[in-house]
């Protein structure tokens, strides 16, 4: 399969990648049917049906008509994470299937009160010939609420998917799992065993590892920004022992992955990001006067646990903050890992303000002073200040003790923030990856250690 990476992920050994972005139709399988790219995809005002579209490459559209083959990816998956966008003429329909056997639906429900599983973010039921005529549709399961955005506006999915397991003689000892389904920065499932193919869904067994398929032959459809995260192989939990958080093993691979902002070669990301001898060093490779951003991001979610790390600043910035205070962050409970800067809580690691809390992208939460309950302005970037200041040159030692929604952030011994009732789209947000940031300035993490509880 031929891969162009944009946001890059590395691991210092062998180089290999868990992110794929999808951007070109020979990622996908032929035949192709009438699927073709182009720049940019707009709904017509003058005829709500059809889209008006700029040559170019970026955005896959299903053909003239919007009746053609399904598009399935050259590359099988097993648990992923994907981000995918897409727009969709008044109408129309269509799906996303992962494994090519279990639907998410899209479909134009704005405004709908109760939508049901044949509505947008609807997990779509399943379907048995062999049935009563009124018993042949089954286990459709909607959506918790409505996020679907009106008519005409590019909508966006993050989808946790858990594919089934097998024991050694091919017996399914485990069903497919939406574990998280984000329409649009809302939280639509979470936890959704699916027990076999939903209708229209490939036939024949199922299997560990699939190809994704989009599906084609329901209407116009327009997709873009294709990223897909492989989860495979995470660490199972190690009750109260401490461990390394970005340990790399023969058994499981890296237990991270690098994320890096905007277009970067491999050799680039290289020299942005290295993990070796339990320490993650960041920018001290790097060449360039400017630099991106990015992150080392958990491959598992933690929901209750004690993480500690030692960092220390190194000597260079970088553009855009060449002159200012170097910055970086911990970010947890990150709703999804194949940002840059995903939705997260955020213990600020920066020059003066460590220990400050954000929250970030639609994360949200208190702080909690004294056993009174601060209520922070709810924006797309929150801030709290910290309460003292522990910071000292050279090293210095973060504990974050995270019990679910709630967590303490400590600097060198000292408490600084507390958090309380943390939430996500809607939901209590009680879980995530965890990341540590680089941000335009050289920074070294060591001594990276959590103990799940």
């Amino acid at each position: 399969m031929r891969t162009k990476i944009i946001f890059l992920l590395l691991f210092i050994v062998n180089l290999s990648f868990s992110q794929i972005k999808l951007k070109e139709l020979t990622d996908f399988t032929v035949p192709r049917g009438d699927w073709f790219q182009v720049s940019s995809v707009a709904i017509d005002s003058s005829n709500m049906e059809l889209f008006m579209i700029k040559e170019g490459k970026g955005c896959f559209v299903n053909g003239a008509s919007g009746k053609t083959a399904h598009l399935e990816s050259e590359q099988a998956y097993g648990d992923i994470e994907l981000h995918i966008e897409f727009l969709l003429p008044k109408g129309s329909n269509s799906g996303i299937y992962f494994q090519s056997r279990y639907e998410i639906q899209i479909f134009h429900s704005h405004g709908k009160e109760n939508p049901g599983y044949i509505d947008c973010g609807g997990i779509y039921q399943r379907w048995d010939e062999t049935k009563p005529t009124n018993q042949r549709g089954y286990e459709g399961i909607p959506p918790r609420v409505n996020a679907t955005l009106p008519l005409g506006v590019w909508q966006s999915y993050d989808i946790i998917f858990r594919a089934p397991r097998f024991d050694e003689n091919g017996s399914k000892i485990k069903n497919a799992m939406f574990e998280k389904v984000i329409l649009n920065g809302i939280v639509i499932h979470e936890n959704r065993e699916v027990s076999g193919p939903t209708r229209d869904g490939k036939i024949g067994q199922e299997e560990a590892f699939a190809p994704l398929r989009l599906q084609g032959d329901h209407g116009r459809v327009a997709y873009r920004n294709i990223r897909i995260r492989t989860l495979d192989q995470t660490r199972p939990k190690i009750p109260n022992q401490w461990v390394n958080l970005l340990e790399n093993t023969n058994e499981n691979g890296p237990n991270y992955d690098f994320i890096v902002h905007g277009d970067a070669t491999i050799e680039e990301a290289n020299t942005m990001f290295e993990y070796e001898d339990e320490e993650l060093k960041a920018m001290y490779k790097w060449t360039e006067t400017s630099a991106p951003y990015g992150i080392a991001v958990t491959k598992k979610t933690y929901s209750s646990y004690d993480l500690k790390f030692e960092f220390k600043w190194g000597e260079r910035r970088f553009a855009p903050r060449l002159d200012k205070i170097r910055d970086a962050g911990l970010l947890y409970h990150c709703q999804v890992g194949n940002y840059a800067w995903p939705p997260s809580l955020e213990y600020q690691i920066q020059e003066g303000d460590c220990g400050d809390l954000w929250s970030i992208l639609g994360a949200h939460c208190d702080v909690l002073k004294d056993g009174e309950i601060l209520k922070i302005e709810r924006k797309d970037y929150s801030r709290s200040k910290k309460w003292s200041d522990a910071e000292k040159e050279g090293w210095n030692e973060v504990l974050l003790e995270v019990r679910g929604s709630s967590a303490k952030y400590y600097l060198n011994g000292t408490l600084v923030n507390e958090i309380t009732n943390a939430t996500y789209g809607g939901l209590t947000n009680s879980s995530g990856f965890i990341a540590l940031q680089a941000e335009y300035a050289e920074l070294t993490y060591r001594k990276i250690k959590i103990r799940e509880l």
